[in-house]
């Protein structure tokens, strides 16, 4: 029968197209006066973000450092200054997991403490402002296409307190980042810091979240 090599031809080429289709449908067609889209073959790795929450400090650098002296200057309760924190912080990627993270954080609340003066117990307080300058290396362990990717954190920090006194504290901490993909993201961050205060230990903890920008 004549119809048949016809017939054959019609399958042959019905199969060609059905295999065609999905490939085609990879490709966009855009007319000759317009530039195809950029492609990105990576993530943002470099992110900034503004860091809110609170630390919990001991007070004796500022009991000895601003002359609330008593008993020899014997530390007080860890947690008699609970600040609320606040600062920019960049993190530039070196590449692979390595990242530089710079960063300014800005620390106000009020140092309270009692205290047996040898006749009766004596309180004081004082609303206390410090500025520190923070400068950390990080290993994200994940990449800049990771929706969520952990951190980790070593470093350092300039303490400036009242009267431009200086202290000076390391630091460690782990945090994550969430929607690490996007431009947008939000950040948790635990940080522990240990130092001197000018000449009086200084320690505590910092706990953080943080809208992120990646870019």
């Amino acid at each position: 029968m004549r119809f048949v090599p016809g017939v054959l031809k019609i399958a042959v080429v019905a199969s060609a197209l059905a295999f065609a289709a999905p490939a085609a449908a990879q490709y966009t067609f855009l007319s000759p006066d317009k530039e195809p889209p950029p492609v990105r073959l990576h993530g943002w790795d470099n992110v900034v973000r503004v860091n809110l929450g609170a630390g919990f400090y001991n007070s004796d650098w500022y009991n000895c450092a601003y002359g609330w002296y008593y008993q020899s200057c014997s530390p007080s309760a860890y947690a008699s200054y609970i600040p609320f924190l606040v600062g920019p912080q960049f993190d530039i990627h070196l590449g692979g997991p390595s990242n530089l993270s710079v960063g300014v954080i800005i620390a106000f609340g009020t140092v309270k403490t009692t205290y047996f003066d040898g006749t009766q117990n004596v309180s004081k307080w004082a609303k206390v402002t410090t500025l520190e300058p923070t400068l950390d290396y990080l290993v994200k362990l994940g990449t800049s296409k990771d929706d969520t990717v952990a951190r980790l954190r070593l470093g350092g920090g300039l303490i400036i307190g009242p009267d431009s006194k200086l202290g000076y504290v390391g630091r460690i901490g782990v945090g994550t980042s969430f929607f690490n993909a996007g431009r947008l993201g939000v950040g948790l961050d635990l940080v522990l810091e240990g130092g001197t205060m000018n000449g009086n230990f200084i320690g505590g903890l910092q706990l953080l979240a943080s809208p992120e920008f990646h870019f």
